[in-house]
């Protein structure tokens, strides 16, 4: 199903997120070329990035987003939109971290900045080419694969049951609409003009990405999402 978004690891969001931008193929957004470009794929090389032979330089579908820089996982942006968008952001950001598997002060980082910049982006200026290229959300049961789970694969699987469980009764039809509509608003605004105490805010929180959720004192927004 090329016209959905999936966020069940790292590979799947990257791949998602590229479909919706770059729907006739990748271009560099240093100088623009759109053929001499490569995705690297060595085993230290970050997920999801790309080479241009013409200015030499690397990028990532991140460049120019409010994504940019993070050191957040991309499926986690996703995931934590969709659960913001599903409760209209009434989610607490303790009930966020418990979902994600993050603390809650990552969680916190989320929500405001995803806010922030939804708020900001209300107005787009023209038309995007990509409005249309994404309509729904996939949600199924993380992929089976026969060879043993990669690296970091066994906490995206978690991760990713947790959040099909907290968003089993969701009204999915209603609630994808409501997330691929803050998808391209966060997609279409500028992450040049953030804070420059974000990049060391980000530093600080990945260390805490992986943290084991406490499960203390949810209070009611640990019954579920709405």
């Amino acid at each position: 199903m090329p016209n959905a978004v999936r966020m069940h690891d790292e590979q799947a969001a990257f791949l998602s997120l590229e479909a919706l931008v770059w729907r006739d193929g990748p271009v560099c957004p240093h100088c623009g070329e759109s053929s001499r470009l490569g995705r690297l794929s060595g085993l230290s090389t970050p997920i999801g990035m790309w080479k241009c032979y013409a200015c030499r330089k690397p990028f990532t579908v991140r460049h120019g987003t409010i994504f940019q820089n993070s050191h957040v996982p991309m499926h986690v942006w996703l995931q934590a939109l969709y659960l913001l968008t599903a409760t209209g952001e009434r989610i607490s950001s303790q009930r966020l971290g418990q979902i994600l598997g993050v603390s809650v002060r990552t969680a916190w980082h989320l929500k405001t900045k995803i806010a922030a910049s939804v708020e900001a982006a209300k107005d787009p200026q023209g038309p995007w080419h990509g409005e249309s290229a994404v309509n729904r959300v996939l949600r199924e049961p993380f992929p089976d694969s026969p060879a043993p789970l990669q690296p970091g694969q066994a906490v995206c699987k978690a991760r990713y049951e947790r959040f099909l469980a907290a968003t089993a009764g969701v009204a999915h039809h209603l609630d994808d609409a409501v997330f691929v509509a803050a998808l391209h608003k966060l997609l279409r605004s500028s992450g040049t003009g953030s804070d420059p105490g974000d990049d060391v805010l980000e530093q600080q929180l990945e260390l805490s990405l992986f943290d084991e959720p406490s499960g203390r004192g949810g209070g009611a927004d640990d019954e579920g999402l709405r």
